[in-house]
């Protein structure tokens, strides 16, 4: 099954461009996040010129763009927002006004949000989060949605070529199943499904793979130092072996907890251009002994 997905991968990495002359004047895409990125040039090829408006190493929920980043919307054709990270919430109205006829999809439509309106917005000590988790990108079931909405849209901007655009849709489909498959595999039979997380970008990845997340920061802000024992009397009780940190976070509260449980710091990139690698790697750091 690895072996399938890594040809599927590599497949889709090949032959990301489209054969043929160079389009002069590509029509641009703009996006808040890379991962967006990467599968618009999964489903697009050469077709489309990406324009992504949170450089890498930057917070989607604080990051403000500079002068020069709101003058790439001018040519933009379309928006498509990821939902709900705070950068859009503070700048859509300032994105749009920018481009008035700038066309605005949200790639969000149709996921299960998880949140405080889902009853489903709380940690896993029964302590209330406010409004939605934004992090719809991190889930395999939730990549299949975003991928056929990316795709709709593709298909009105380039209507002279549905049957490449469906080529590709479907070979990201199918790559999509198998990176699935191969994530439940590596995580079958763990003996603990129970994780610690300095930020909760894992709540729909926990949610498909029958995971616990437990949070160190609280409603963003860092843990104050009765939360973080707190949080290490409940590693402890959990046999937490596991805290994972994005590489955009200071890790110093983590390896304050790590010292007191002997836990290991992992740290990933939810924000990296090579989704499917982050993806799978964090199911590999959560079971390696299952090869």
């Amino acid at each position: 099954m690895k072996n399938l997905f890594v040809y599927l991968w590599v497949l889709l990495s090949v032959s990301a461009c489209r054969t043929g002359g160079e389009a002069v004047d590509k029509p641009v895409i703009s996006v808040s996040i890379i991962p967006q990125q990467y599968f618009i040039e999964q489903l697009a090829g050469g077709l489309a010129e990406v324009n992504v408006m949170i450089p890498p190493g930057a917070s989607p929920a604080t990051y403000e763009p500079s002068v020069s980043q709101l003058g790439k919307l001018d040519r933009s054709a379309v928006y498509m927002r990821i939902g709900h990270v705070g950068f859009e919430q503070s700048w859509m109205e300032k994105i749009t006004s920018v481009n008035p006829d700038m066309k605005i999809v949200d790639l969000s439509e149709g996921v299960e949000i998880i949140g405080e309106d889902a009853g489903d917005g709380r940690d896993h000590r029964g302590h209330a989060h406010h409004g939605t988790d934004p992090h719809i990108w991190m889930s395999t079931i939730n990549a299949r949605i975003i991928a056929l909405n990316i795709h709709k849209e593709l298909l009105l901007l380039f209507p002279g070529e549905k049957e490449f655009l469906q080529a590709r849709y479907d070979l990201l489909s199918h790559s999509l199943d198998s990176l699935h498959r191969a994530i439940s595999n590596k995580l079958e039979g763990i003996e603990n499904r129970t994780f610690m997380i300095y930020h909760p970008a894992l709540t729909y990845y926990a949610r498909d793979y029958a995971l616990e997340q437990l949070s160190l920061e609280i409603e963003g802000k860092s843990p104050s130092p009765m939360h973080l024992k707190e949080m290490t009397d409940l590693a402890r009780v959990n046999h937490i072996s596991k805290i994972l940190i994005q590489s955009q976070f200071d890790r110093k509260n983590a390896e304050i907890l790590a010292r007191e449980t002997g836990a290991e710091i992992i740290q990933f990139d939810p924000l990296d251009l090579q989704w499917g690698d982050q993806m799978y790697y964090i199911a590999e750091q959560l079971n390696p002994t299952n090869r």
